[in-house]
C-alpha cells in the first residue's frame, strides 16, 4: 500500500510539472519541445522570432504635405508598437519562461531583470541544481560475471538524476595484450584479450525525493587463456535501483522549490514589463505636452514680435511727422530685435521637442518622417474639466495598482517558498534504497540473454545510508543567510509600499498646485493684456510713452509664456499622478497583453 501511494504521488507530481501557463500573446517557452512522435525535436533549437526593426504597420504615422497630424491616442499606439525600450523589455517575460523550463527539468533558474532568485537555490552563473547528484547505483553481479572467483561487495546507492530523465549510452571495442608472471591460472605466459562492450543507463528523480535508475550492459570477450569454459564469453547484465531520501531532500515542497520560484518569476517579469511600458508611455506623453508647450511658446513669441513690429512702424511714422523723438524709434526697434531673437530660440526648442518625441514613436527615423513637422491635434487638458481624486482614494489606487509592489510581493513569495528547503537542508542525509540485479555468462548470446532475463544469477539488496556533518556549519550558514534574505525582502516590500505612498502624495500635491497655478497664470495673462491695451490707448492720445508700451508688451509676453509653462506643468503633473497610482495603461486603454503583442485591438486613426 505504501509503495502504491508513492507511485501515485510520483504520477501526480509528473502531471503537475507538465501543467503549462496559458499565454496567448507570445510563444510559450516554458513547455519545451515534445518528445513524441519526433524524438529528435528536443535536440533542435526552438524558434525565436527575428527582431523586427521596421516601424509597425499597426501604428501608421501618415504624413501629408510635410506635416504629421498627431494625437495623444496615436502617440500611445506608436509607443506600444515601435518604442525600442518596450521592444527590449518584451524579451524578459519569455526569458522567465525559459527559467521555468529549466526548473521543471530540475535545474536552478537563472533570474531575469526584476526577479531575485534566492541564493540558496541558485547554483552559479549558469544555474546548477539543488537536487541530489546524478549517478548512483551500487555493486551488481554484472560486473563480476566471467571471473574466476565469485565475489560480493557492500552496496551503497545515492540519489540519482534530476526531473528530466537522463539516458547514457556507451560502446567500446578493445584489444589488449598482457604479459603474465605466472602460468598457473591462464596456462600461458601472455594473454591477448578482445572486448566489445555496450551499456545503456537511465536515471530520473521525482519531487517526492525518490530517484530511480536502471542499466543494461552487454560484453563479448575473447581470450587466449587456456582452461576457459566459454570463449567467446557473452556477459549481459541488468540492474535497477530505487532510492528514497528520508530527511534531507524529502517531500514535494522541498524538491519543488525551484519550480515555485520560477513560477513566481513569471508574474514578476510580467509586472516588470508593465512597469517599463508605463515608463515609456509617461516619457512619450510628457514629450507630447512639451511639444505643445514649445509650439505655444512659438505662437506667443510671434505675437510679441508682431506687436513690437507694429509699435516700431507706428513710432517711425510719428517720428517722420515730428511728434516723436528718434530715441522712441530706436527703443521700439530694440524690442523688435529682442523679440526676433526670442522667436529663433522658441523655434529651436520646438524642433528639439519634435525630434525627442519622434525618437520615442519609431524604430527607424527615416525620411519623410525625419523632416516632417508635427501638428498636434490635442490641446492641454483644462484643469476645470478634470476632478482630481481625493488623496485617500489616490493612495488606495496606488497600493492596488503599482507594479513595484507586485514585484516586491513576488520576490518575497519566492523567499517564502524556499524556506521549507532551507529548513530541510539542516537535516542529515538519510536514504533507504533497494537494488535488483542479474547477470549471465555463456558462449552463445541468445542463451546468455535468456539466463539474464530468467534472473538465473540474481543479486538483491536493500539498505540504509546516512551522512551528516558533525558541525554542519555550511548548512547553518545557508539557513541563516536565507532567513536574512527573507527579512530583507520583507523590508523591501514595506519600503516599496512606503515609496508608493510618497510618490502618490507628491504627485497629488504637484497636480493640485499646478491646477491653481494654471488658473493664476491665466488671470495674469488677462490682466497683462488689459494693461497693454490701456497703455496703447494712452500712447495714442499722447499721455504715455513708447517705453511704457514696450514694458507692457514684455509683461504680456512673459505672462503668456508663464501660462504655457503652467498648463504644461499641469498636464505633466496629471501624467505623473496616473503613473504614481499605477493607472497609466488603464487610462490609455492599453492592456499588458496588447503591450506584449505590440499592437492595440482598436486601430487608431
Amino acid at each position: 500500500m505504501k509503495a502504491a501511494g508513492v507511485l501515485a504521488g510520483l504520477c501526480c507530481a509528473v502531471a503537475s510539472a507538465q501543467i503549462q501557463p496559458s499565454n496567448n500573446v507570445l510563444p510559450d517557452y516554458s513547455a519545451g519541445a515534445k518528445v513524441f512522435p519526433r524524438v529528435y525535436e528536443p535536440y533542435r533549437p526552438l524558434h525565436v522570432p527575428e527582431p523586427n526593426l521596421a516601424n509597425a504597420a499597426s501604428a501608421r504615422l501618415d504624413i501629408q504635405d510635410g506635416k504629421l497630424r498627431l494625437s495623444m491616442a496615436q502617440v500611445v499606439a506608436a509607443v506600444i508598437a515601435n518604442n525600442l525600450s518596450i521592444a527590449s523589455a518584451r524579451y524578459y517575460p519569455s526569458m522567465a519562461q525559459t527559467d521555468l523550463l529549466r526548473a521543471r527539468s530540475g535545474q536552478s533558474p537563472r533570474g531575469v531583470d526584476a526577479s531575485v532568485i534566492p541564493s540558496v537555490v541558485f547554483a552559479g552563473a549558469v544555474g546548477g541544481s539543488i537536487l541530489g547528484g546524478a549517478g548512483g547505483g551500487g555493486g551488481g553481479a554484472a560486473s563480476n560475471a566471467g571471473g574466476i572467483t565469485g565475489s560480493a561487495a557492500a552496496v551503497n546507492i545515492r540519489p540519482a538524476g534530476v526531473f528530466d530523465p537522463q539516458v547514457s549510452l556507451n560502446f567500446s571495442v578493445a584489444h589488449t595484450a598482457s604479459p603474465l608472471n605466472s602460468v598457473v591460472v591462464s596456462g600461458i605466459p601472455s594473454v591477448t584479450t578482445g572486448t566489445a562492450a555496450l551499456s545503456v543507463s537511465y536515471s530520473q528523480a521525482f519531487p517526492t525525493g525518490t530517484s530511480f535508475s536502471a542499466s543494461y550492459s552487454f560484453q563479448r570477450q575473447t581470450s587466449t587463456q587456456l582452461h576457459l569454459l566459454f570463449d567467446p564469453a557473452f556477459t549481459p547484465g541488468f540492474t535497477a535501483s530505487v532510492t528514497q531520501q528520508m530527511l534531507n531532500g524529502f517531500g514535494f515542497k522541498v524538491n519543488r522549490a525551484l519550480i515555485m520560484v520560477a513560477e513566481n518569476e513569471q508574474k514578476i517579469e510580467r509586472e516588470s514589463f508593465r512597469q517599463q511600458t508605463v515608463a515609456a508611455l509617461v516619457s512619450a506623453e510628457n514629450a507630447y505636452w512639451d511639444l505643445i508647450a514649445a509650439q505655444e511658446s512659438v505662437r506667443a513669441t510671434e505675437l510679441a514680435l508682431a506687436a513690437a513690429d507694429r509699435l516700431t512702424e507706428n513710432n517711425r511714422i510719428s517720428y517722420e511727422v515730428g511728434v516723436m523723438s528718434r530715441l522712441d524709434v530706436v527703443t521700439a526697434e530694440s524690442q523688435s530685435a529682442a523679440s526676433r531673437r526670442d522667436l529663433i530660440v522658441a523655434q529651436t526648442n520646438e524642433q528639439n521637442a519634435e525630434l525627442t518625441l519622434k525618437s520615442m514613436l519609431v524604430k527607424s527615423l527615416d525620411e519623410p518622417l525625419a523632416a516632417a513637422v508635427i501638428e498636434t491635434t490635442d490641446s492641454f487638458p483644462e484643469p476645470e474639466d478634470a476632478q482630481l481624486p481625493s488623496l485617500e482614494k489616490a493612495m488606495v489606487i496606488g497600493r492596488e495598482n503599482r507594479p513595484e509592489i507586485s514585484i516586491a510581493e513576488g520576490n518575497l513569495k519566492s523567499q517564502r517558498d524556499v524556506q521549507p528547503f532551507v529548513r530541510n537542508s539542516l537535516l542529515p542525509s538519510v536514504n533507504i534504497f533497494g537494488l535488483v540485479s542479474t547477470a549471465a555468462l555463456y558462449n552463445v548470446f541468445g542463451t546468455s540473454f535468456v539466463e539474464m532475463a530468467q534472473f538465473k544469477y540474481p543479486q538483491v539488496a536493500f539498505g540504509i545510508s546516512a551522512t551528516f556533518s558533525l558541525r554542519n556549519r555550511q548548512a547553518q550558514a545557508d539557513e541563516i543567510r536565507a532567513r536574512l534574505e527573507y527579512r530583507q525582502s520583507d523590508d523591501t516590500l514595506v519600503h516599496s509600499r512606503r515609496q508608493v505612498e510618497i510618490d502618490v502624495q507628491t504627485a497629488w500635491i504637484t497636480s493640485t498646485q499646478a491646477k491653481a497655478q494654471t488658473a493664476a497664470a491665466r488671470e495674469a495673462t488677462r490682466l497683462a493684456v488689459v494693461k497693454l491695451d490701456a497703455e496703447q490707448k494712452k500712447l495714442a492720445v499722447g499721455i504715455s510713452t513708447s517705453y511704457n508700451v514696450i514694458l507692457a508688451q514684455r509683461d504680456v509676453f512673459t505672462a503668456r509664456l508663464a501660462e504655457v509653462q503652467a498648463r504644461d506643468a499641469y498636464a505633466k503633473a496629471r501624467v505623473t499622478l496616473d503613473s504614481a497610482m499605477g493607472t497609466t495603461l488603464q487610462n490609455s486603454n492599453v492592456t499588458v497583453d496588447e503591450a506584449l503583442s505590440g499592437s492595440l485591438k482598436t486601430t487608431v486613426q
